[in-house]
């Protein structure tokens, strides 16, 4: 076991604060049982005394012997003296017949009080209770009696308490160690299954998974380290994908600039014409690389949450009226009709305009990208706490094992035709991250080779966050 380690110290714990208990009990315990037991003892030598006194009050004279008779009947060394405080009785304490009691206790006695006292036998070294009573007459002192009782049997008595009190105490101390560290051991068992998985984490094995099924929050910890290995692996995955993605993206752009600039810096063109066109596609590949760039930046920042928007009111109809405008020469050139349908006495909204157009515009041109001919409608409905916005096409459609990867970066659904229909593999992403902190939602519906139709819910007003 190591003294440093998680069930040491948990197990000390738990001892420590059930010593902090049961120490205070122990000694709670033992004063009250000393208190009881003198009170009972102190209680009844008082009342014994009071009860002699009474009835000496005319036996005064009876004689030692009815004294001594007093005093083995009650178990108790009885003293009686006159009003002049001379002993009228022996007693095996160094008070004896003729004595005289001590002045103090006299002139307390003769006030008409009593006194309760302790003494200390030298002779015998035995400790005494003693309660001292008046004896009164005809409203007249005339003399008194003091009964003295051993507490040496009380501290015997109280010694065998303590005894117990003791012997139950290390009992309870062995048990309660015993006991401390099986609950040290049991509950530090998850967590150091929780430091090994972590562990295995830190080091790159990202299947390692915590088997831990409790229902407290040790079990809530497990998922969260559970969760955040699959979200790691995941991301690892993701980041490979990504990167081989990158590496794909910018090999084929890349390598058009370079053979076509090689081409023309070396002179190896027959004519101005074949000239235009080499630069015409060294100029396209330049836009194509320059966008994907600007896309990928834009996606990261989106990811990281530093994306910044401005908030204001929003006329959807200008918005849309501007996102076809843009995208109305490319559709010409295809022959694709742009049709758009909004609802009368629509509000306006609470959100990021450019935003919502940049959303328009990506889902228009991947319309376009993807429809050969027919038409693509945009429609805008008023719900009772969203707008919603649709685009929908007659392109060739998703198939239907393919929709929930749609949102993926790089994802295309034609990989085949992806260079000639012009897109980065990053429209969708981008729209899906911009959805998102807009506040809203997006989803597809699909038919493949019939076309496809993408709803975006926005809400009234965006709420700001913090």
């Amino acid at each position: 076991m190591k003294f440093n380690g998680i069930v040491f110290k948990l197990g000390m714990l738990i001892m420590i604060l059930f010593l902090s208990i049961l120490l205070p009990f122990a000694f709670f315990i033992d004063r009250i049982f000393l208190n009881v037991y003198t009170l009972h003892i102190n209680e009844g030598v008082s009342e014994l005394a009071e009860e002699l006194a009474t009835s000496l009050s005319s036996s005064m004279n009876d004689g030692a012997q009815f004294y001594d008779y007093l005093s083995s009947i009650t178990n108790k060394e009885i003293i009686i003296f006159d009003r002049n405080g001379i002993i009228v009785s022996d007693s095996v304490l160094e008070f004896k017949t003729g004595m005289s009691i001590p002045n103090e206790w006299l002139s307390s006695l003769k006030t008409g009080e009593e006194f309760n006292k302790e003494r200390f036998d030298p002779n015998t070294y035995e400790k005494f209770f003693f309660s001292g009573q008046p004896i009164v007459e005809n409203n007249e002192f005339n003399g008194g009696v003091i009964v003295f009782s051993s507490i040496d049997k009380l501290h015997e008595s109280m010694h065998d308490v303590r005894d117990w009190i003791f012997g139950s105490i290390a009992g309870a101390i062995l048990l309660a160690l015993a006991y401390s560290f099986f609950l040290a051991t049991r509950i530090s068992r998850p967590l150091l299954k929780i430091e090994q998985a972590t562990r295995e984490i830190s080091k790159g094995n990202l299947k390692t998974r915590v088997q831990i099924k409790s229902k407290d929050e040790i079990g809530s910890l497990a998922e969260a380290i559970n969760d955040l290995s699959i979200e790691l692996n995941n991301y690892r995955v993701n980041r490979s994908e990504l990167l081989a993605n990158i590496s794909h993206e910018l090999r084929t752009p890349i390598s058009y600039l370079k053979g076509y600039s090689q081409i023309i810096n070396s002179g190896q063109y027959r004519n101005e014409e074949e000239l235009k066109t080499y630069s015409e596609i060294i100029e396209k590949e330049s836009t194509r690389l320059a966008k994907l760039i600007q896309e990928l930046f834009e996606l990261s920042k989106m990811e990281e949450g530093k994306i910044n928007l401005y908030i204001q009111s929003v006329d959807l109809e200008d918005v849309i009226e501007s996102a076809i405008q843009k995208v109305t020469l490319k559709a010409k050139e295809k022959d694709i009709d742009l049709l758009f349908e909004i609802e009368e006495t629509l509000p306006s909204i609470i959100s990021d305009g450019l935003r919502i157009e940049q959303i328009l515009l990506n889902l228009l041109e991947n319309a376009i990208n993807y429809t050969e001919h027919g038409s693509i409608l945009v429609k805008v409905n008023k719900e009772k706490e969203f707008i919603l916005i649709s685009v929908e096409d007659t392109g060739i459609g998703i198939p239907e094992e393919e929709i929930r990867f749609i949102f993926d970066r790089f994802h295309r659904v034609e990989k085949s035709r992806a260079r000639q229909m012009g897109g980065t593999g990053l429209g969708l992403a981008i729209v899906h991250e911009l959805i998102k902190h807009l506040q809203g939602e997006i989803k597809v519906e699909s038919k493949f080779g019939k076309g496809s139709r993408f709803i975006v819910k926005l809400p009234y007003e965006l709420k700001t966050l913090g």
